[in-house]
């Protein structure tokens, strides 16, 4: 005769619970279906925000471009025209030039040719002077806005100059004084020497030398003083009329203000990056950002 069948507490529960796991893991698979597939939906939803973005980015600087690119074309063509446009009319156009083309193009030649054609054209004599300041002002204002984008990337230092006799007549220089800025953890000596000053065309002959001691980050063939000479005016934009230095940095001696009695200095000490679009970076300069970004083996 068998024995009766006993379950205990832990058999029936085992009986009650059996179902309900089996249901537990269902809703688990689902859940985890619904949270993978919900992910998933959002993933592609934001790769094609992103691919939209782009899409209207690159639009947007392809008509940009287009429309430059005519601009430039209309703008530069007329004044290689054989016929002669008027005065106001090429004022106009420089105005336009320098604020639309500015980080691309050197411009000062241009400036200067027409500052020329000021001088020489027959025009009374009060009327020259407001010429000259209308062809003056859009040089001085991309110069501002150049400075502004380099000093808050790079360092600026201030001088003001007062011009005596003999400086004005050439027979004698002046040094200003000594600066020392550190860039991105070069540090570098600047020093600006003086040798004439044009107030009719309000311009400075500088000389300028600068110093790169022993430093970690800076190659030997780095070290050292180079001097650079040259002429600074309200037409010399920072940007573009520059010196290049190792470690793919600039300086800019920029002339901000001038009269009959000082003039405004500034030195602007910035990283290449920020300079014209027309500068590009050596090769090794660009084998040695490479290697300093690569990832330690």
């Amino acid at each position: 005769m068998s024995a009766p069948d006993h379950k205990d507490f832990w058999d029936k529960l085992q009986i009650v619970l059996s179902p309900l796991g089996g249901l537990l893991t269902a809703v688990a698979v689902a859940s985890l279906g619904f949270i993978g597939s919900r992910a998933l939906e959002q993933q592609q939803s934001s790769e094609a925000k992103l691919r939209l973005y782009s899409e209207l980015m690159t639009r947007r600087e392809e008509s940009e471009a287009t429309l430059r690119k005519e601009m430039f074309q209309s703008i530069i063509g007329s004044f290689f025209d054989t016929q002669s446009t008027s005065l106001e009319s090429k004022l106009l156009k420089m105005e336009l030039l320098a604020q639309n083309f500015h980080e691309a193009l050197n411009l000062q030649p241009l400036f200067k040719h027409i500052r020329r054609e000021i001088g020489a054209g027959i025009m009374s004599t009060d009327a020259k002077p407001g010429y000259a300041s209308r062809l003056a002002d859009p040089a001085r204002e991309v110069t501002r806005k150049q400075m502004l984008v380099l000093e808050s990337g790079g360092q600026r230092f201030d001088w003001t100059v007062l011009l005596s006799d003999s400086l004005i007549a050439g027979t004698k220089s002046e040094q200003l004084e000594d600066v020392r800025l550190v860039l991105d953890g070069v540090a570098r000596r600047f020093r600006v020497t003086l040798s004439r000053a044009d107030t009719a065309q309000r311009e400075l002959r500088v000389g300028l030398e600068i110093e790169t001691s022993a430093q970690p980050g800076v190659s030997a063939s780095a070290v050292g003083r180079y001097n650079v000479e040259f002429d600074v005016g309200f037409y010399s934009t920072p940007m573009i009329d520059n010196t290049r230095l190792s470690n793919d940095q600039r300086v800019a001696v920029v002339l901000t203000d001038m009269n009959e009695a000082g003039a405004g200095l500034s030195l602007m000490y910035f990283p290449g990056s920020r300079a014209s679009l027309r500068e590009k970076p050596y090769y090794e300069e660009i084998l040695r950002k490479l290697a300093e970004t690569a990832p330690p083996e």
